[in-house]
């Protein structure tokens, strides 16, 4: 298929509409279709993860919004040209206008919102250690600080359970840093999967301020499920009842607990601790 290039020189394009109003979770919802802003971001989504036992989230980008006025490096051209999909040319203040940065580097794709079920039919033999649960996240940011600090940590699968923000929201997207395309990441319901991964012969473990047990103390060298609650309310009830163990971090100041992000990075990381010796 030959690539088709179009020139945007207006504000009222109803293409600038469009794509700016993808913002917005109602109109994802609606159109069915999701923004991906950036060069790092775009690339991982069309690479995803080939190694990984776990298949990512499929994506295919359906048109491609362009500034070369902000492009920010020299490979740019080279990934616009692997694409074969609509690609519209704006000029830098059109672009800004549709852009979600501060500092747009010229790139927004358009993809097809993927079904992020868990596909149970594709993990039955699953042995990948450690699997990351995140139950009824609040804030996109901080998702997406989790899923890049997952994927540096090892972590092999990302199950997000009762979320109160959209996966695809464009935040989640880039304080990710793309890694929501190369890191297996879904969504299921929070009994369903910790039965499953139990009756696989995973340990499940709960970390919560009103833990049992000392974080670094358990073995994280079986086969091991973390969760993590909202950043509110922290894990329902049935989250802490259903896991094997209650874990706690110490807390040696006034404050009762640490950001969600943080703490799963402290975890995660004894996790490789643990692993590599």
């Amino acid at each position: 298929m030959k690539q088709q290039r179009f020139t945007i020189t207006s504000f009222s394009n109803p293409k600038v509409k469009w794509v700016s109003g993808l913002k917005e979770k109602r109109n994802r919802d609606e159109e069915n279709q999701f923004f991906i802003e950036g060069y790092r971001e775009i690339k991982k989504a069309i690479t995803g993860n080939p190694t990984s036992p776990i298949p990512c989230l499929p994506v295919k980008i359906t048109s491609l919004f362009v500034s070369p006025e902000c492009f920010l490096g020299e490979n740019e051209e080279t990934l616009i040209s692997s694409l074969r999909c609509p690609i519209f040319e704006l000029p830098r203040k059109i672009f800004e206008k549709i852009s979600y940065r501060d500092r747009p580097d010229g790139l927004i794709a358009v993809a097809d919102t993927p079904n992020a079920n868990v596909p149970w039919e594709k993990i039955q033999s699953i042995e990948t250690n450690p699997i990351l649960i995140i139950e009824g996240v609040e804030k996109p940011g901080n998702l997406g600080t989790i899923l890049r600090t997952a994927e540096g940590a090892g972590v092999g699968l990302v199950i997000v359970t009762d979320p109160r923000i959209d996966l695809f929201n464009p935040n989640v997207v880039r304080a990710s840093t793309g890694t929501i395309f190369t890191l297996p990441v879904y969504m299921g319901d929070l009994k369903q999967v910790l039965v499953e991964f139990q009756k696989k012969g995973y340990k499940c473990y709960a970390v919560t301020p009103e833990g049992k047990t000392l974080y670094s103390s358990v073995d994280m060298k079986q086969k091991s499920v973390f969760l993590f609650g909202s950043e509110q309310y922290g894990l329902s009830p049935m989250a802490k009842e259903l896991s094997d163990k209650t874990l706690y971090l110490p807390m040696l100041g006034e404050a009762d607990s640490l950001n969600l992000a943080m703490s799963c990075g402290i975890v995660l990381y004894e996790s490789i601790r643990q692993r590599s010796k």
